[in-house]
């Protein structure tokens, strides 16, 4: 199949690291792997995180243009579906529901999101286009449990909306490579190799992601008289407020933003993931530790629920709970026997269900047979 894909939250090209250009370039690879020709339909981001009237009202007088520029780009040789990545009311998709249209051809949303609340908010000319664009859709797949239930309010008759595991290319390193990973970052890092190197992977926005910083930084106060290493890696508008939470007297390393080989490698040299997790999804940097062989404690959400089983891959506490995100850290802190247990046991279970080969397979079986009804 040709398939035309399009991710309004943050498209694959964007320069600006995080989870969700990771995943959309994730998707893409998944499809391909099937060997379907997958084109990008638009660069256009339709993002508004603060909620402005005129700057949805400008969205939305440029999407249409970007509309037209996707059209001409593919009219010579029309896709044979439409697969449009992460649409709710701060992103919603103003190009592929009319061009489906225009071509004749389904349209997919993966990862769509409807949050009845924003009806009468900030957004609600983003939620009233992403609605509409959910109502036209020919197949709706879902990585988080939550986002489904809401879906089925708004889902056209007949439509299926079909569970996608979150999938990750990441492998769990070698001992050899774990080894130089940690001899690598020791030296320039100037830390010791024989304490628990604790690892956070999250982006600095000023949102949920802010919260689970202030959080973690409470937790880490509370183990200041235990010894360790907590290594971030992540960037943005809020790095001078989140380094500040932490204060100079703890063991942390602010590393930046990191990717592809620097950032398997600080999952390589690592003993321990954490993170809240509050408000997350699926938690793509959770996930690609527990592939690494990492043990990961996190927020209990539905998302991570899907990889971290407790007391076998990981841990997950009460969202926002602070006490037992500090037990559990001691417990794993001093038991790092078991951590080695639970990381060995999270990479094999994401190797099995959540492996970009799994992933492929399961895209393909959903919708290879789109296309062959819509060509009948």
């Amino acid at each position: 199949m040709r398939i035309a894909f399009y991710a309004p939250m943050k498209s694959p090209t964007h320069p600006t690291p995080s989870g969700d250009r990771a995943f959309a370039r994730l998707l893409m690879r998944a499809l391909r792997k099937s060997g379907h020709e997958v084109i990008l339909a638009s660069r256009f981001r339709s993002y508004d995180g603060v909620g402005s009237l005129d700057r949805q009202r400008q969205l939305l007088r440029r999407g249409k243009q970007a509309l037209e520029n996707a059209y001409r780009r593919l009219e010579n040789q029309p896709p044979d579906l439409w697969f449009t990545y992460h649409l709710y009311h701060k992103a919603p998709d103003f190009i592929g529901p009319i061009l489906s249209k225009r071509f004749g051809i389904p349209y997919v949303i993966a990862d769509a999101s409807h949050a009845p609340k924003q009806r009468k908010g900030k957004w609600a000319s983003g939620y009233q286009a992403a609605e509409a664009a959910i109502k036209t859709a020919d197949r709706l797949l879902c990585f988080d449990p939550l986002d489904a239930a809401c879906l089925k309010e708004v889902r056209p008759t007949g439509v299926s909306i079909e569970p996608l595991l979150p999938f990750t290319a990441q492998r769990k390193p070698s001992q050899f490579e774990q080894g130089m990973a940690r001899r690598d970052l020791a030296a320039s890092l100037n830390l010791p190799t024989d304490m628990p190197w604790l690892i956070t992977v999250a982006m600095m926005r000023d949102d949920a992601k802010s919260r689970s910083y202030e959080m973690l930084a409470t937790v880490m106060k509370k183990l200041k008289n235990k010894e360790w290493a907590l290594l971030i890696a992540g960037d943005g508008e809020n790095r001078t407020q989140v380094e500040a939470q932490f204060g100079a007297d703890l063991t942390v390393r602010f590393l930046g933003t990191l990717n592809g080989k620097s950032l398997s490698r600080l999952y390589a040299a690592g003993d321990i993931f954490v993170w809240p997790s509050l408000n997350e999804g699926c938690g793509m940097a959770l996930l690609e530790a527990a592939a690494s062989g990492l043990p990961v404690l996190s927020g209990a959400r539905p998302g991570p629920e899907q990889f971290i089983i407790e007391g076998e891959t990981g841990y997950l506490c009460q969202e926002g709970n602070v006490d037992a995100l500090h037990k559990k850290l001691s417990f794993l802190l001093a038991n790092p026997d078991h951590c080695k247990t639970l990381g060995n046991n999270g990479a094999r279970l994401v190797s099995v269900n959540h492996s970009l080969d799994k992933a492929s397979r399961r895209l393909n079986e959903t919708l290879q047979p789109l296309c062959m009804e819509n060509a009948a």
